[in-house]
């Protein structure tokens, strides 16, 4: 097969100023990295406290990979599930002061995971128009119909919600919005769903961690635990290691749903 195409279309990106490569980094993730040989100031890391080379982490890490090896050996609902996962996630639940939560391989698995989950041909998700390419893809795979807000505008979303015949209606948003900084307003936000029998979905991967009073993301910031639904997270920002989180009830009220979420009632 004539795959000429593909260099055509690479120098098609590149007239658009849209192509990227891979840059090779040496050395650990810090406020200066060593990018192609050279010395660079970084600030381009999402290693917001510098974890990700934190001795007490490292060693924390080489301890459980000398215990339990580095890879779990099978799927966690065949024999995959180890006593260190559920440790991990009870201290994720203590932490994002959820019930219970599940933990995934990466932050774009869990809100693919989530939306896909949740929605259907028969739900809306309300997406901020902002929110992170994972929580785009995750709408186009829930196979749902979705209607993008203006960013942080409460008013316009109150509007769609109210607008919405959906059996099932799902907020989305980011936390901390990465590429701008600023963010959610939640309490409004909050509002709104409660108004209309709406799921709230938070992405606080680029909150959680940074945030005040505790660092455990949005809704501790604006005190409002039990009224959000759904706490997403990553391990790859702030707390400098991989793998993502949803911080939830153990068994999810689905406003008028069908389904229930994959982590179940027990």
């Amino acid at each position: 097969m004539d795959l000429s195409f593909l260099s055509e279309e690479l120098e098609a990106l590149k007239g658009m100023g849209r192509y990227r490569s891979l840059r090779r980094v040496s050395g650990p993730q810090d406020a200066e990295i060593v990018i192609e040989g050279a010395r660079r100031l970084n600030f381009s890391s999402n290693n917001y406290l510098g974890l990700a080379n934190h001795p007490a982490v490292v060693a924390a890490l080489s301890e459980h990979a000398e215990r339990y090896g580095v890879g779990s050996g099978a799927s966690r609902l065949i024999c995959g599930h180890m006593d260190v996962h559920a440790e991990l996630e009870d201290a994720v639940a203590k932490l994002k002061g959820t019930e219970a939560a599940l933990t995934f391989s990466s932050g774009y698995m869990a809100n693919l995971g989530i939306l896909s989950t949740l929605a259907g041909p028969d739900a809306t998700i309300f997406s901020d128009e902002l929110n992170h390419a994972s929580i785009v893809d995750g709408c186009r795979l829930a196979r749902a119909r979705v209607e993008v807000y203006r960013h942080g505008d409460v008013s316009h979303l109150e509007d769609l919600l109210r607008q919405s015949s959906a059996a099932r209606k799902i907020v989305v948003t980011d936390g901390v919005f990465s590429m701008d900084g600023d963010i959610a307003p939640l309490p409004g936000l909050v509002e709104a769903k409660d108004r209309h029998g709406a799921i709230l979905v938070v992405d606080d991967a680029h909150a959680t961690g940074v945030l005040p009073p505790h660092g455990r993301g949005t809704v501790d910031y604006f005190d409002l635990h039990g009224r959000v639904e759904i706490q997403m997270g990553t391990f790859s920002k702030a707390l400098g290691t991989y793998g993502a989180y949803i911080g939830a009830s153990r068994f999810l009220p689905l406003s008028r749903g069908r389904r229930s979420p994959p982590w179940g009632s027990s």
